[in-house]
């Protein structure tokens, strides 16, 4: 195997596929990645048996063949070697050399037949905007359970319609949900999906795919999802099982409307979160006509309080909230101005914005 590329876009393709690797398997061969040339491309594959992900990189080639190398080793190397073209060589006995300007490094692989294969895909499915499908999982992932014990909450419900797209997650103290309407073509007819995404597959998916001009194509197959671009093909282990009925706990008596300025909001909830520390304290939100008190008390430490001009006409109310997921709702909402629509102080509150309504996150409050 020999093979001339550029140093830039080999550190492009491995140093992300590098991440998923799983170094502390017990088979060997999962903290290596498969090198893999054609007649045109070389081709990087790595895999923890959950999410795989392969790149096609660009590069001349002299003489096919394969190799399996240290995925760290080989990102530590690439990492350090200069912007210009380098040379990989492969001899019979699975060593590999690279070569780039006056450096050269050798390092021993592993045969290609020890790795695990990777899905192909079959160009069915559907195929949907790159920067929509990367939006829908930033704006839900941070929702997600960790709990292992709830396993169906482990994960992004990605669900498909023929009228609309939308990806949901929820840990049980707060729903994120995600929407848009249907942009969404298909080679075949029009194809429903209603998958489960792990949480890992999500967010690598989200750093793999660039953001960036262009489609994504979606197969799935044998509880497996499929994700093509270009260059890139993801392929991820689905959760099995039932998400939960999401929209019963969508607030419908929520009538009571504040406005208020997102990077405002968001720098007064910085502020008084700072006495907390790392206790799971409420964040109080007492609201009267036109304004919105935030108090957080640390009885260990002491009492912050900020004041904001608000949009509300309703009467005087006081209710908790854990601030960082307020945080997390704000980071990623695009709008100058967030809306909250709230019941009561027991009742789970509604965080929306007034320009953007594919998009809410339902929190749930804290007792006071």
């Amino acid at each position: 195997m020999h093979i001339t590329v550029l140093r830039d876009d080999l550190l492009n393709g491995v140093g992300p596929i590098q991440a998923v690797v799983e170094t502390k398997r017990s088979l060997p061969i999962l903290s290596h990645l498969l090198l893999e040339t054609s007649s045109s491309h070389l081709s990087v594959f790595g895999t923890d048996l959950d999410i795989g992900v392969r790149k096609r990189i660009p590069g001349e080639v002299v003489k096919e063949g394969s190799i399996a190398l240290s995925a760290r080793k080989l990102y530590e190397i690439v990492r350090e070697l200069p912007a210009t073209s380098l040379d990989l060589i492969v001899d019979d006995e699975l060593t590999a050399t690279i070569t780039c300007g006056h450096s050269e490094f050798k390092i021993k692989g592993l045969p290609r037949n020890d790795f695990p294969s990777m899905r192909e895909p079959q160009q069915r499915g559907i195929v949907l905007d790159r920067r929509l499908f990367r939006d829908l999982i930033r704006r839900t992932l941070f929702a997600v359970s960790s709990d292992q014990t709830r396993y169906t909450l482990n994960g992004i419900l990605f669900r498909v319609t023929s009228s609309d797209v939308k990806m949901v997650a929820t840990d049980g103290h707060r729903l994120a949900m995600a929407s848009s309407g249907l942009s969404v073509t298909n080679s075949e007819s029009p194809a429903t999906i209603d998958v489960i995404i792990p949480r890992k597959a999500a967010a690598e998916t989200l750093k793999l795919l660039r953001d960036e001009p262009g489609d994504v194509a979606i197969e799935i197959s044998d509880n497996h999802l499929l994700l093509h671009t270009d260059d890139t093909l993801i392929d991820a282990r689905l959760i099995e099982g039932q998400f939960p009925n999401y929209e019963q706990v969508i607030p419908a008596n929520a009538t009571k409307e504040v406005a208020v300025n997102r990077e405002a909001f968001i720098a007064a909830l910085r502020r008084t979160s700072t006495v907390l520390g790392e206790r799971a304290l409420p964040t109080t939100m007492k609201l009267t006509p036109g304004k919105l008190v935030l108090t957080c008390v640390n009885l260990d430490l002491g009492e912050a309080r900020d004041r904001l001009d608000v949009e509300y006409q309703h009467e005087e109310m006081s209710i908790g909230f854990n601030a960082r997921y307020i945080l997390d709702f704000l980071g990623v909402l695009t709008t100058d101005q967030a809306i909250i629509r709230l019941q009561d102080p027991l009742s789970p509150a509604l965080f929306t914005s007034k320009d953007d309504t594919q998009y809410a996150c339902v929190i749930m409050p804290m007792r006071l």
